[in-house]
């Protein structure tokens, strides 16, 4: 009896159960897209893009601390010649020392890559971690032209200071 009624149900309710469906499908779609953009745009992956033109950034972090080394690697996949760049790291002070900051990139090639490399220390006794924040600028505008989000291990040495 319950399948009769059901059958019943979706024969006199047909299109309104497929509109129904179309708009959550595309309620979906849409909520899916949005979520890809974002981690693209917030630069949550290895590698991140810029929409306004063609760079890419990879960040990787080498070292077992206190002392790492971020290894950036900036490339210009467009045609034309890209100027007056700076790389800009923020992080918690409270935590990491950079001996250098802010990194200028006169000139980015087509097709080549470049490798800019940040000394970052762990200052911080408990070994703490945090994610530091690098940013691609150009003077030209007030939003960066990228950016990525480097997260940083543990300490090693801090981890083993305490175990003594």
């Amino acid at each position: 009896k319950l399948y009769v009624e059901q059958t019943q149900r979706e024969r006199e309710q047909a299109t309104e159960m497929h509109r129904v469906f179309q708009r959550d499908l595309c309620k979906l779609r849409l909520s899916t897209a949005r979520a890809y953009v974002k981690i693209i745009t917030d630069g949550q992956g290895p590698m991140s893009y810029s929409a306004g033109s063609a760079l890419r950034l990879t960040a990787q972090v080498q070292g077992l601390g206190p002392r790492f080394k971020v290894k950036l690697e900036l490339q210009n996949n467009g045609s034309k010649v890209v100027t007056d760049m700076s790389v800009t790291f923020t992080y918690n002070a409270m935590l990491y020392r950079l001996q250098q900051s802010v990194f200028a990139v006169p000139i980015l090639v087509p097709g080549l890559s470049y490798r800019i490399d940040g000394e970052v220390e762990c200052v911080d006794e408990n070994g703490g971690a945090d994610a530091i924040r690098v940013f691609v600028c150009n003077p030209k505008s007030a939003l960066p032209a990228l950016s990525a989000i480097v997260n940083m291990p543990v300490s090693e040495a801090l981890i083993a200071q305490t175990q003594y």
